[in-house]
């Protein structure tokens, strides 16, 4: 059997969320403004872990997250992300005045020379809420071994 080296292609897994984190941000407050209900969101002193030994969090945080697995990609989980949040730039520079707002794409590959693209149009739709746009990049090599 012949070994065979796979190059190129889509990302196996991909996860978009929108995060908005501030001190002292309130999850209700920021559901309220934005019309819909965050993935997951705390509270500045509140637990990560009922275990003592695990600080509290030091700052707030409401993110929206959306993870798909090929054929589903980025651009794909992007769009809709933003289809859940309002489109009025000025609820956006009021957001981005008080918190710190990240569009956040987190990409899972295996191998190597994998990629995706993002139109002019979903990165115009990022730039108009004005957030930060954070790569989360996790690789899992098959290389093999070195003895």
């Amino acid at each position: 059997m012949e070994n065979l080296i796979l190059v190129g292609g889509l990302v196996g897994e991909t996860s978009v969320c929108l995060a908005i984190y501030g001190e002292d941000l309130n999850p209700d407050e920021i559901s309220k403004y934005l019309g819909c209900c965050p993935t997951k969101a705390h509270r500045r002193g509140d637990r990560r872990n009922p275990n003592p030994k695990y600080a509290p969090y030091s700052k707030g945080a409401w993110i929206l997250n959306l993870r798909g697995y090929v054929p589903i990609t980025a651009e794909q989980l992007l769009a809709d992300l933003l289809v859940h949040v309002p489109r009025d730039p000025e609820i956006w520079r009021e957001l981005s005045a008080t918190y710190d707002v990240q569009v956040r794409i987190a990409i899972h590959v295996e191998g190597w020379n994998r990629g995706f693209n993002l139109t002019p149009h979903t990165v115009q739709c990022m730039s108009k809420i004005g957030a930060s746009i954070v790569f989360d990049i996790y690789a899992y090599g098959d290389e093999e071994d070195e003895a």
